[in-house]
């Protein structure tokens, strides 16, 4: 469905799913904003919230995530397909309960502007990525990306700057 008021193309397969209260804050997607097909976008039941800035696409089958905390994404930020992003994990602290019965943690996940993530990339809770910053096909992001660099791997490593 396009929206021509706003400029956002938002391919009808694209889900919400979780908790609608204050829908309005809690999911704000600017101007240019494109969702291609199969994305899934998660707000759990916290408050938490996504925001992506102007021109942000986002590839087929990327699933963006929150349940309590902020996913902020840059804009004219480019997200390729099959990408995991995600703001909270399971606790896992306990073992005497199962982790599925152990709540959340997490922190917010902020994205700069610029910043092209490859496909099949997957960014765990807390992390930063800089301005003008490239994460590489299928890297897994466990910590902060300085603006400017190229990163790639399981874990993420900077190979060079760009």
């Amino acid at each position: 469905m396009h929206q021509r008021r706003t400029g956002r193309l938002i391919e009808p397969s694209v889900r919400v799913q979780g908790d609608f209260g204050n829908l309005e804050k809690r999911l704000n997607l600017a101007k240019g904003v494109h969702l291609d097909h199969g994305v899934i976008v998660w707000l759990g039941d916290r408050g938490g919230s996504i925001h992506l800035a102007d021109r942000v696409f986002v590839g087929p089958y990327t699933f963006l995530g929150t349940f309590s905390h902020e996913l902020q994404i840059g804009e004219d930020t480019m997200i390729g397909a099959h990408c995991y992003i995600i703001t909270e994990n399971h606790c896992t602290v306990r073992k005497d309960i199962p982790f599925s019965q152990q709540g959340y943690d997490g922190a917010d996940v902020l994205i700069g502007h610029n910043v092209w993530i490859g496909c099949h990339v997957t960014i765990l809770p807390g992390v930063t990525i800089g301005d003008n910053a490239i994460i590489g096909a299928g890297t897994v992001v466990t910590k902060d990306v300085p603006a400017a660099e190229v990163w790639g791997g399981v874990p993420a490593n900077r190979i060079r700057a760009v």
